[in-house]
């Protein structure tokens, strides 16, 4: 036991999102996800399923009759929200570090970017912190990403300026498998508003 978990707990951060980053070229996960107020009681809860396919495609679709649904083609990001008929398009470059799928389907995480450091081991996972450069600018103000011994990511804790925490566990999670093009195409529902944010 001790043997498998070393080299992993052993690693620099930057050495383990590395290895996530070129290891990962496709992913797909089912996912829980919690929103957490300042004084961590759980007010929001979610699931679904995500498709990721680097650099910058993915899809994730909440499950629900209002379930939202995120997707990028590479170039362009639309967030379909059916309980509002409303469909949000931004450039990718817009939302790359602000939103959990930009960050992991990204084509990497730079210094530049995010200050990068390590934390200590917890529930089986060697963690690392992200505190992005921009600050507030990136949407959150820390991202704490959880691997496993195979150095696949399995859990995501973001804080934002209100010190709300939204967490993300994954499951069955699959590697480097084939995932159709149709996955990261969107064309808005007839009747809904579409929205650009240039």
């Amino acid at each position: 036991m001790v043997g498998v978990s070393l080299p992993l707990f052993a690693a620099e951060p930057g050495a383990l999102l590395e290895k996530f980053f070129q290891s990962s070229k496709t992913v797909t996960a089912d996912f829980q996800q919690e929103v957490l107020n300042h004084g961590g009681v759980v007010e929001q809860r979610a699931s679904g399923q995500l498709w990721i396919a680097r650099p910058g495609r993915f899809r994730w679709n909440y499950a629900g009759k209002n379930g939202q649904m995120i997707v990028s083609d590479g170039q362009q990001v639309w967030l379909y929200e059916p309980a509002l008929q409303q469909v949000t398009v931004q450039p990718l470059g817009k939302v790359l570090g602000s939103t959990p799928a930009a960050l992991i389907a990204g084509r990497d995480v730079l210094p530049t970017d995010f200050q990068i450091s390590s934390l200590p081991a917890k529930n089986g996972l060697q963690w690392v912190l992200l505190k992005p450069e921009k600050g507030q600018n990136q949407g959150f103000t820390s991202i704490q990403m959880g691997f496993d011994n195979a150095g696949q990511l399995r859990e995501m804790l973001m804080e934002d300026a209100f010190q709300q925490e939204t967490v993300l566990h994954f499951e069955h999670v699959r590697v480097n498998v084939p995932i159709s093009d149709k996955i990261f195409h969107f064309t808005p529902p007839a009747g809904v508003d579409v929205l650009k944010n240039p």
